[in-house]
């Protein structure tokens, strides 16, 4: 007998319905421009102190420089736009001022000042990027009102002082079929909830009870939930949301694609028709058979079944698997892996189809525009480079 209970995993923003958000027609795939990428600045080494990166987070860039995270070291590197070597922001990993423990994103806090959140320290640092000096404010993980007490995961620096952050679901957390609807807000640094955002809707997973020992639980996530996902601008200044969980194998073959200001307004609505694709066979695999490893695991064949159920619910795969808002108000939406390439569509500040193009699959883009997208890649020993592409239109 196969036993499952559900638990919370990802979220899925829902932006908050405005009047005028009524969806926009769009032209077909064929009909949107193709782009050429053409590779040009290569930062990184194998070898190299100052130019071997270890995990690069995020990468940014202005007029005048490159900035790359590296959470291990946990420092800021600055480059020129030729790639020369200018300087670490930031007092390496730690505790003390200026230090990282674990920085999890970076962005704009205005023209010169970039934010790096920690989660381990439970704070932002914002660095001046001329002189270096930083300046740390602790955020607040706890809002009260009148229905209790609410603990938020912050999620981006927004101007005056405030952060996006999303409401962590209870344990008693109500579930609709397999969501349940949470929160997003703004919040000041004591924690005081000033506006709402959107609201999430989040995905459940489960738990797997059959073939475990019996006092243990194998919590399991779906490995294709993440087709809908959401973006902040690197400056908080608006976030985009894509609606575009896997096609079910009835109703329409289309995704949501939705920009939200800060303040919670709709910028844009549309929806983008695709063609559904099965998952292929022996797809699940590579994601059970770790599974079966788990200590708690006592009958192997009766736990693969479970999983392979619930994988296998999902018989299509999801028409996004990455998205990205740009530093100029477009939206770059990434495809399904097709034979270690993705198609990437981009949209412009109304949401109109501007450009298509291909990258490899292994190929992460951090921040892009309608000139310049600035890439991770990893070689074949798996070191990381950051690599400038500009845009040929």
């Amino acid at each position: 007998m196969r036993a499952a209970r559900r638990f919370v995993r990802g979220i899925l923003l829902m932006p908050l319905p405005l009047a005028c958000a009524a969806p926009v027609p769009e032209r077909a795939p064929e009909e949107v421009p193709e782009w050429t990428l053409r590779r040009g600045l290569v930062i990184g080494s194998p070898d190299d102190p100052i130019y071997g990166f270890s995990a690069v987070g995020s990468v940014l860039a202005d007029d005048d420089r490159v900035y790359v995270l590296l959470r291990q070291e946990g420092t800021i590197r600055v480059f020129t736009r030729d790639g020369e070597f200018v300087r670490d922001l930031g007092g390496g990993r730690g505790a003390g001022p200026a230090e990282m423990t674990v920085p999890t994103m970076m962005g704009w806090r205005g023209p010169g000042t970039l934010w790096v959140g920690d989660e381990v320290l439970r704070r932002f640092t914002f660095y001046d990027v001329a002189t270096g000096e930083a300046e740390t404010i602790p955020y607040h993980l706890y809002a009260s009102d009148a229905h209790g007490t609410t603990r938020f995961q912050p999620l981006v620096a927004m101007a005056g002082f405030r952060a996006a952050a999303v409401a962590l679901p209870s344990n008693s957390a109500p579930a609709r079929g397999t969501f349940t609807t949470l929160t997003m807000v703004a919040l000041d640094t004591a924690g005081t909830v000033r506006d709402t955002l959107a609201l999430l809707s989040v995905a459940l997973g489960t738990e797997i009870t059959a073939g475990v020992a019996s006092d243990g639980v194998l919590r399991v996530s779906h490995p294709l939930e993440e087709g809908d996902t959401w973006r902040f601008a690197s400056d908080g200044s608006s976030a985009v949301i894509v609606n575009g969980k896997s096609w079910t194998g009835a109703g329409p073959t289309d995704f949501g694609v939705t920009t939200v200001s800060s303040d919670g307004d709709t910028l844009f609505h549309r929806r983008l028709a695709y063609e559904p694709r099965p998952v292929p066979d022996g797809y699940y695999d590579d994601y059970i058979n770790p599974l079966l490893d788990t200590p708690v695991v006592v009958d192997r064949r009766e736990v693969a079944d479970a999983v392979r159920e619930f994988y296998e619910q999902t018989r299509y795969l999801p028409p996004v698997t990455s998205v990205r808002l740009g530093g100029d108000g477009t939206v770059w939406l990434a495809g399904v892996d097709e034979d270690g390439e993705r198609e990437w569509l981009v949209l412009d500040g109304s949401g109109s189809s501007i450009g298509r193009f291909r990258l490899p699959t292994t190929s992460r883009v951090s921040y892009a525009n309608q000139t310049e997208a600035w890439v991770v890649e990893r070689d074949a020993l798996d070191i990381p480079y950051v690599v400038r592409y500009d845009i040929v239109r």
